[in-house]
């Protein structure tokens, strides 16, 4: 930031000494106060104004054409109108182009360069032009003037060059010597042809010979603006719409921040990015360059702190740069930008993206941008949504475990993968639990089978499965489990059922389960369905019918 605290001071100090020289200069009687009429001149002064309303942007550098009328005027009427219109039109395009948030700082710094470029732009040419001999008014065009002409557009050619580095210098902003020169050709070359037009109209007063001139050049300005919009947005508009339906056809959460982030990548041009995921109860960050998750980083602290409730925050040059910022980033770095999403059912994008380039995200992309965190958003809802019907469909309501389509989805998964074996399978099932419905109500029963199975779950291991199977049967798979173990965790599962009795509602309540195991050795002994038979065989001969409340495993079998 020093560089523009610096380029302002020398800004402010050379419009100064022009500004004191251009008094002295009329004060002396050098320069006239312009001749032209009230009326005409607010006239005149009202073109230059919508030229200075309709700009072209050029890699952060505004081109509005006025310089054109500023010519005509020069060329129609005389050097001091010129440069009042010049002047007023510029006061009006710094006003125009002010945002709220960096009205003071733009301002600070871009008028008094502008202000320098734009006298330098009509003082050099138009001094060529007049120590050549050439004059102003409908005389012109006469033939005496080819040279004086000549002079005036080599001088602006070379000026024009001159500006290139100027911006250089001033906004550190490269710009190839082309972009300006083919802007140059069609503010003055074309303009010119038409004041020669518009000069053919002799019977005409100056002031409608110049508005044709003037209409002339902005029907072709509106053609460049036009043609130079859709030639950089619409490839880029396309891609957008692509990333949006890539993201789009995400099946999970997981997938679709791995697609917003290739297509950040692909999309968007930045030095350094940073997006912010709150997915409900919990933020991820990501670098955008490494596409790595990351700690919370310091640029959303300092944007909350500085504008917490702004949906969107863009910065076109590094001198608007709030100084906090500027401090946290690379002094070659221009554009900024900050966009938030809505937050709709607990979920909200934040995407933060800055880099060398200048006027990096104007608003045609902003509102790319825009669609692309929403339909990023709406992405990740309906990927929730879905899993929570998933989840639904294979969650016993009751007890929050799995249920049996669960159960034999997990179950094919395991036994399908040889490092799980041995695999065992468990039976459980409450013994006279139609007696604890008769004796309190169904619903002291419900409660009995919540809090069974909240005892499973408390008894098994990290790695194990546990399921309602129906009713008050419960099933559990125990992977890397052979027979003695499963035998061990169904043994103690059995003993915590009986060691507490189960307190609902303010009663306790004596429960006991008899449980049946079975296990398969290595893939491909037996079929999962084999395996739960079994295991239901040693529930009922080894369990019920040997009293209840045991163990057995279908091993140990003895009928």
């Amino acid at each position: 930031m020093n560089h523009f605290r610096k380029m302002s001071v020398l800004g402010w100090s050379i419009w100064s000494v022009l500004l004191i020289s251009t008094i002295t200069l009329f004060a002396t009687g050098v320069l006239n106060i312009p001749a032209i009429e009230p009326l005409p001149f607010i006239l005149i002064a009202l073109l230059v104004i919508i030229f200075q309303m309709d700009s072209i942007e050029r890699k952060g550098v505004y081109f509005t054409f006025s310089e054109s009328i500023v010519l005509i005027i020069f060329l129609f009427f005389d050097f001091e109108t010129a440069l009042f219109v010049n002047q007023i039109g510029l006061l009006v395009f710094q006003f125009v182009n002010l945002k709220p948030r960096i009205a003071l700082r733009r301002f600070r710094f871009t008028y008094p360069w502008n202000a320098i470029t734009s006298f330098l732009e009509i003082a050099i040419p138009a001094g060529v032009y007049l120590a050549l001999g050439g004059v102003t008014g409908l005389g012109f065009y006469s033939q005496d003037s080819f040279l004086p002409l000549a002079g005036l557009i080599l001088a602006i050619i070379l000026n024009t060059v001159v500006q290139k580095y100027q911006v250089g210098w001033w906004f550190r902003v490269d710009i190839p010597v082309r972009d300006f020169l083919t802007i140059a050709f069609y503010t003055y070359i074309v303009s010119l042809v038409f004041i020669l037009a518009a000069s053919l109209f002799r019977e005409t007063n100056l002031l409608v010979v110049s508005s044709i001139a003037a209409a002339l050049t902005f029907f072709i300005k509106r053609l460049i603006i036009q043609k130079g919009r859709q030639d950089a947005f619409k490839s880029l508009i396309e891609q957008y719409d692509e990333a949006k339906e890539a993201v789009s056809l995400s099946q999970s959460e997981a997938q679709a921040i791995e697609v917003f982030l290739s297509q950040c990548e692909r999309l968007n041009h930045y030095d350094e990015g940073f997006v912010a995921f709150k997915l409900f109860d919990r933020t991820l960050y990501f670098d955008l360059k490494t596409r790595q998750p990351i700690d919370r980083h310091i640029v959303f602290d300092l944007l909350d702190h500085a504008y917490p409730n702004e949906a969107s925050v863009e910065y076109e040059m590094r001198f608007e740069w709030d100084a906090p910022l500027s401090n946290e980033f690379d002094d070659d770095y221009h554009s900024f930008i900050s966009v938030r999403s809505e937050e709709i059912e607990g979920i909200r994008t934040w995407l933060v993206m800055t880099g060398e380039h200048v006027y990096g995200y104007p608003p045609t992309i902003q509102r790319e941008i825009v669609k692309l965190l929403k339909s990023f958003n709406r992405t990740i809802s309906r990927c929730h949504e879905r899993d929570r019907l998933y989840t639904e469909s294979r969650t016993d309501s009751l007890t929050l475990l799995a249920n049996a389509r669960a159960f034999y989805e997990y179950g094919i998964q395991q036994i399908s993968d040889g490092s799980m074996y041995p695999i065992s399978v468990a039976m459980l099932d409450i013994d006279f639990f139609k007696k604890i419905n008769d004796v309190h109500g169904h619903q002291v029963g419900d409660s009995v089978l919540q809090e069974f199975g909240r005892r499973i779950r408390q008894a098994l291991r990290t790695e194990d499965f546990a399921a309602r199977y129906g009713g008050e049967e419960f099933i559990l798979l125990l992977n890397r489990c052979d027979v003695e173990q499963a035998i061990e965790i169904a043994e103690r599962i059995r003993q915590q059922i009986e060691n507490k009795p189960f307190h609902v509602d303010g009663i306790d309540i004596p429960v006991t389960a008899s449980i049946g195991v079975d296990t398969i050795q290595a893939f491909g002994d037996k079929r999962l369905d084999d395996t739960i038979r079994n295991a239901d065989r040693a529930l009922y001969v080894g369990g019920k019918y040997a009293g209840r409340n045991r163990v057995a495993h279908y091993n140990f079998l003895t009928t």
